[in-house]
């Protein structure tokens, strides 16, 4: 699903139910067409508490996070977990970890199918040096979330007995944003963390040994950066799907050029004259071998509506 931020309308929220036919068989178009987005599914008017999110999915767990920077909520069918972004920036005395709980219902609430929450505080990870910390990278992975703290290591909250662990010193070798864990990958009992590296390393897609200590990065792939086509991804977009048997589709924003706009209002007497970037979003299909070796299957554009802008992208 893509949500993207129409200054005309609102939120919009456009659903890409089916991409497998990425993967069938044939070459890929080096300059695949730009397609039209679909009717949105969703409409929300701007204003709302949570202005926008970016949300990331694993299993059942769902990850949320608040435009502002404000808020991670990490969710399955029966609890949240909440998280900030920056705790630095919260006021004196907040909780930075909450989890909203159902509560035992009486009879007649569940007769009338009026349910009860409540959120409950959960201390911070154990034995942080600064008040000022942050995180790093951050995703799930059944039951268990993992988030690395900068220059505090890596810690693994486990939401069935709502205890954190500290895994190690170390930070995960991944950008904050959407990760996949995938503890079998093709069936050779590999432990790899699918993900983006970091700027410093270019951004590109990888995979992270999860069993070496601390994790490193066994292979990266520049290729599926879209460099091949010459245009300009915005790394902070990227997100990331996986498909099973070795298939992963990564969605990203392309800028592919500039058009001049006409403001409709006019200063001093001239009308003003508005640089736009003309932006698409984008679905590439890859295959990762055992070898880990990369397989560029199809590439699907489509164009971003004009004035709005991309506020997060997410596959389940």
């Amino acid at each position: 699903m893509v949500l993207v931020n129409d200054v005309r309308v609102g939120y919009l929220i456009f659903e890409f139910n089916n991409l497998n036919h990425l993967f069938a068989g044939g070459p890929a178009e080096e300059f695949p067409p730009i397609l039209s987005l679909p009717e949105p599914a969703a409409r929300f008017n701007h204003g709302v508490a949570w202005d926008c999110l970016t949300i990331a999915v694993s299993g059942n767990l769902v990850a949320a996070v608040a435009a502002d920077d404000a808020r991670t909520l990490l969710c399955d069918t029966g609890m949240f977990f909440a998280m900030s972004r920056l705790p630095h920036r919260d006021p004196e005395g907040a909780h930075h970890f909450e989890l909203l709980l159902r509560l035992h219902d009486t009879e007649e609430e569940e007769e009338e199918n009026r349910r009860r929450w409540a959120w409950l505080p959960i201390p911070d990870p154990p034995l942080l040096s600064s008040p000022e910390w942050y995180f790093s990278a951050c995703f799930v992975a059944g039951a268990h979330i993992w988030v690395s703290i900068c220059g505090e290591g890596t810690f693994t909250f486990d939401t069935a007995r709502r205890r954190w662990h500290k895994e190690g010193t170390w930070e995960l070798p991944v950008m904050m944003g959407q990760a996949i864990l995938v503890p079998d990958f093709l069936g050779d009992s590999r432990q790899l963390l699918f993900g983006f590296c970091s700027k410093e390393e270019g951004g590109h897609f990888c995979a992270v040994d999860m069993e070496a200590r601390p994790p490193a990065i066994i292979k990266s792939w520049p290729e599926a950066r879209f460099s091949r086509l010459g245009y300009r991804p915005v790394l902070e977009t990227a997100s990331l799907a996986y498909f099973g048997g070795g298939r992963f589709c990564i969605s990203m924003l392309i800028d592919t050029g500039y058009i001049y706009n006409y403001k409709p209002f006019v200063t001093n007497n001239m009308t003003n004259l508005v640089r736009l970037t003309r932006q698409a979003i984008t679905f590439s299909a890859v295959e990762v071998t055992p070898e880990l070796q990369l397989l560029i299957r199809k590439d699907e554009w489509y164009s971003m509506p004009l004035g709005s802008t991309l506020c997060s992208m997410y596959n389940i």
